[in-house]
C-alpha cells in the first residue's frame, strides 16, 4: 500500500470515528445543558405559583392530605419526563413533558404544585442544533481530506518523479542522475544523499571494471610467457626426467591460472553487463553447433544421445552468452556422467532441458550453482561453470532449476 492511501485510510478510520463520537457527545451535551436550564424554569414557575398562592390566592389549592409522613413535610422537589394526553384539532396525542411536582409548607397547611413544559420543542431544537454541528463537522473533514489529498499530492510528487529517476538509473551509462528539486526539506536532503551516493556508485564501478581489465590484461602476459618458457624447456634435450616433470607442473599451473583468469574476467564482464547486445537465436542450431564440439567425447564415454524440440525455438540473447550456457551444460552432462550412459535434451521456446545418468549428487541443488563449488576433483576443474551458467540466466532474468530422480541429473531453464 502507498504512504498516501495508508494515510488517506487512517484519516477515514479515525474521521468516521471522531464524527460518531462528537455527534453523540453533543448530542447528550446539549441535552443536559437544556434539560438543566428547563428545570430551573420550572422551578422559576415553582416559586411564582407559591407566591400567588402565599399572597394572591388566585388558583385553586389542594391541600395535600396524604403527605403525613416527616420526610414530605419539608419543601420537596421532583423532577421527571412524563406523557401528557391532550386533543389538539380532534387528533387525540400523547405529548411527551418535563414536569417538577413540588411539596410546599405554606402557613397553616401543605400543597402540592406541579409544574409542566414541553419537551417536544427541546428536543426538536437539540436534534435541529446536532445534526447542524454534524453537518458542519462533516463537511469541514470532507474538506480538511481533500485539501489534505491535494497537498499530500504536491508534496510527494517530486518523490515520485525521483523514483522512477532512481528505477532507470544505470551505472553501465557512467552519467549522474539529476533529481528534481523539491522545498521540502526531508526530500531536499534525500536528493542530495541519493546524488552523492550514485556518483560514488559510478566513480566505484569505473575503477573496479578499469581495474578488472587491467590486472587481467597485465596477468595474460606473464602467463603466456611462463607457457612459452615451459614450452620450450620441455622441447629441451638436456634436461633429466625429474626436471622435466617439475617444468611440465610449471607449465600445467600456468595454463590453469590463465584459464582462471578468463573465466574470472568473464564473470565480472557478465556483472558489469558488457554483454548487452542482442539477436534472434535458433536453439536448436546453438545445441547442435555445440554437440559437434563435444562430439568425440560423447563418443569416447560411449553415451546415447537423445534429442526433442518443437518448430518454434528462437528466443532473444546475446549469441556468445547463449552458447556459453549451451556448451557449459553439455560439457557438465558429459563430465558427470557414466559410461554407457545416456544424454536427453528437449528444447522449447519456452524452456530448454538437458538430463544427463549419473551418481547421487554430493551438493545440494543450490549449492551446486555456486562459485567454486564442484562435484569432479578433477584438477581441471574450478566449479566455475554452473555458477556462469545461473549468472548468465539472472542476467536475463531466466530460472535456472536442477533436480535429481532416478539416478538422473536434470537442469532446466525457462526463458
Amino acid at each position: 500500500m502507498k504512504l498516501l492511501d495508508k494515510t488517506k485510510q487512517t484519516y477515514i478510520i479515525y474521521s468516521i470515528i471522531i464524527f460518531i463520537v462528537s455527534s453523540i457527545t453533543i448530542y447528550f451535551t446539549l441535552k443536559k445543558i437544556i434539560s438543566k436550564k428547563q428545570d430551573e424554569r420550572l422551578e422559576f414557575y415553582k416559586e411564582l405559583i407559591a407566591r400567588k398562592i402565599k399572597y394572591e390566592n388566585p388558583l385553586p389549592i389542594f391541600e395535600v392530605d396524604d403527605y403525613k409522613s416527616d420526610s414530605l413535610v419539608k419543601d420537596t422537589l421532583y423532577f421527571k419526563d412524563t406523557l401528557f394526553y391532550m386533543v389538539v384539532n380532534g387528533v387525540e396525542k400523547h405529548e411527551k413533558y418535563r414536569q417538577l411536582t413540588s411539596i410546599e409548607n405554606l402557613p397553616g397547611k401543605t400543597v402540592k404544585i406541579i409544574t409542566r413544559d414541553s419537551l417536544v420543542k427541546n428536543q426538536d431544537f437539540i436534534l435541529i442544533i446536532t445534526i447542524s454541528v454534524a453537518i458542519v463537522i462533516l463537511l469541514l473533514m470532507i474538506t480538511v481530506y481533500f485539501v489534505n489529498t491535494i497537498t499530500m499530492r504536491n508534496a510527494w510528487d517530486p518523490f515520485n518523479k525521483n523514483l522512477e529517476i532512481l528505477k532507470s538509473f544505470s551505472v553501465e551509462n557512467n552519467q549522474p542522475i539529476y533529481l528534481k528539486d523539491t522545498n521540502i526539506d526531508e526530500f531536499k536532503e534525500l536528493n542530495t544523499s541519493l546524488e552523492k551516493l550514485t556518483k560514488k556508485i559510478n566513480s566505484d564501478y569505473s575503477n573496479l571494471k578499469e581495474f578488472t581489465e587491467n590486472a587481467s590484461h597485465e596477468m595474460q602476459t606473464p602467463l603466456a610467457i611462463m607457457q612459452s618458457k615451459a614450452e620450450m624447456l620441455m622441447q629441451s634435450e638436456d634436461l633429466s626426467r625429474k626436471n622435466l616433470q617439475q617444468i611440465k607442473a610449471i607449465y600445467l599451473a600456468a595454463q590453469r591460472l590463465s584459464k582462471l583468469n578468463k573465466t574470472l574476467l568473464l564473470l565480472a564482464k557478465i556483472d558489469n553487463q558488457q554483454y548487452k547486445n542482442k539477436e534472434t537465436i535458433d536453439i536448436n542450431e546453438a545445441v547442435e553447433r555445440q554437440l559437434e564440439i563435444f562430439e568425440d567425447f560423447i563418443d569416447n564415454k560411449k553415451l546415447e544421445l537423445n534429442k526433442k524440440s518443437t518448430l518454434n525455438t528462437k528466443i532473444e540473447a546475446n549469441p556468445m552468452l547463449f552458447d556459453m550456457i549451451i556448451s557449459n551444460l553439455i560439457s557438465n552432462a558429459i563430465k558427470h556422467n557414466i559410461v554407457h550412459g545416456n544424454i536427453d535434451i528437449l528444447t522449447t521456446d519456452l524452456f530448454i532441458s538437458i538430463s544427463n545418468s549419473g551418481d547421487q549428487p554430493k551438493l545440494n541443488s543450490t549449492t551446486l550453482f555456486e562459485r567454486f563449488k564442484k562435484e569432479s576433483n578433477a584438477s581441471n576443474s574450478f566449479g566455475l561453470g554452473l555458477a556462469i551458467v545461473k549468472k548468465i540466466c539472472d542476467n536475463y532474468h531466466w530460472k535456472i532449476n536442477h533436480s535429481f530422480i532416478e539416478n538422473q541429473h536434470n537442469i532446466t531453464i525457462y526463458f
